[in-house]
């Protein structure tokens, strides 16, 4: 009775509309879902160089001062008026050794020397004098025939008047010598090839002891002294060493050759630096006007290259770790090695110890290294394919292995891409698992 009473036309629809809502709803809870399976982390990629072994010469490099080896303040050693000056010869300048730069005041000087010589000969003169009066007192002490004690015989024959003649003689003499000695240093001239670091007189003062006229430094010698670590003093060997030096303005690559002076036994206290000194030749450039000038004053790189004891293993500064550690790689794995560092030289570390050359060793920083860590070597054949893994290349077979191919960049599947039905549009994927 109820069943007739429904209108069917309404209940039915309702019924097909609550049927379709559940079916979508239990289709919807039991939607299969595509799980993305893990993929294992790429091994890092990794820049290595090898170690070399062969005779490495110990290379020190340090800063120093350029001093001249001979300094002077130019002093007069006679006083008067200062009557001629070359000012051609300015701060800068370069003088050869015996150049005349100043003269004082000749005419006291010359006058002196004339009355010395004056007095010279009126000395002369009078040991003439008595050298004739002895031979007299001699003739008539020979006549007398008498014998006198030695003291007397001596008088009487004039020795000690004789004596004192000739010396007053060597005195006149001597002071000849004086005035012209001092006529002569009224010409202020330079003691050695120099340069002309300052002048400090004009014509017209007065000089004397203890004015400075000039200040000089030698031109033939400028020495550097620079300071390298001491435990660096074991390995540096000054024959055979070569020395370069090169002045703060000169072009990177250029150096001139110096030579190895000494060693300066003594310790710089803070620092406990030891102290080396070099020298370099004509540093003005006097005799080659191409070569570059080494300026006094300046800071000097100066590089001290000695020659190897015995072949050692060398590597860049960028492959040594932490705490005198390498990283070296076998068969795509990290083995660290400790090592003992003999020497820095430049930007290369020179071992003791450790390795024996030829060992791909890791410059890339990482992070975190542990034992047997698998790494890629940048540039080594395999790793573009290394590099590559797991990005599939157009034409092969998707992962779900049903024998699809997979569309290129074209659209097209595979070889039969043509032949073939395609699933969609042209370039879109081949869905696999059920609705979306």
């Amino acid at each position: 009775m109820i069943l007739e009473r429904l209108n069917w036309n309404f209940v039915f629809p309702v019924g097909v509309l609550v049927t379709a809502v559940l079916v979508a709803s239990w289709f919807l809870r039991e939607k299969p879902t595509m799980g993305r399976a893990e993929r294992p982390a790429p091994a890092p990629l990794v820049e290595v160089v090898e170690a070399q072994r062969g005779l490495y010469p110990v290379t020190v490099e340090a800063l120093g001062r350029v001093r001249p080896r001979e300094t002077v303040d130019l002093e007069p050693q006679v006083e008067g008026r200062v009557e001629w000056l070359d000012y051609d010869l300015g701060q800068g300048s370069t003088v050869p050794a015996g150049r005349l730069l100043a003269r004082i005041e000749r005419e006291p000087y010359e006058l002196a020397l004339q009355t010395a010589r004056s007095t010279l000969a009126e000395r002369r003169a009078e040991l003439q004098q008595e050298r004739g009066q002895q031979a007299v007192a001699k003739e008539e002490y020979e006549l007398l025939g008498s014998s006198l004690p030695e003291a007397d015989r001596a008088l009487v024959l004039r020795e000690p008047q004789l004596a004192a003649a000739e010396a007053r003689v060597q005195a006149a003499e001597a002071a000849v010598r004086l005035a012209q000695r001092d006529l002569r240093l009224t010409e202020i001239r330079a003691p050695f090839n120099a340069l002309v670091v300052d002048r400090s007189v004009d014509i017209g003062d007065r000089v004397g002891p203890g004015s400075v006229l000039y200040q000089l430094a030698g031109a033939d010698l400028f020495q550097v002294e620079v300071e390298i670590p001491a435990v660096q003093l074991a390995r540096l060997r000054r024959e055979g060493a070569e020395v370069r030096i090169r002045g703060s303005q000169w072009p990177v690559e250029t150096y001139r050759r110096g030579s190895f002076v000494r060693l300066i036994p003594v310790l710089e206290e803070q620092g406990r630096l030891a102290r080396v000194l070099v020298e370099l030749e004509d540093p003005l450039s006097r005799g080659e006007a191409a070569t570059p000038k080494l300026l006094l004053n300046d800071l000097a790189r100066v590089s001290i290259v000695s020659p190897a004891e015995r072949e050692r293993v060398r590597l860049p500064l960028a492959a040594l770790q932490d705490g005198g550690r390498v990283w070296v790689v076998r068969d795509g794995r990290i083995q660290v090695q400790p090592v003992e560092v003999a020497y820095l030289s430049g930007d290369f570390a020179v071992l003791e110890q450790g390795l024996n050359g030829g060992e791909l060793l890791v410059t890339t920083r990482l992070t975190a290294v542990t034992e047997g860590m698998q790494v890629r070597v940048s540039g080594a054949p395999g790793e573009a394919e290394q590099g590559n893994r797991g990005q599939r290349p157009a034409g092969s077979q998707n992962p779900a292995g049903d024998g699809q191919q997979e569309p290129d960049s074209n659209g097209q599947k595979g070889p039969e891409g043509p032949n073939r039905k395609r699933a969609g549009k042209a370039g879109s994927p081949v869905r696999h698992g059920g609705r979306g």
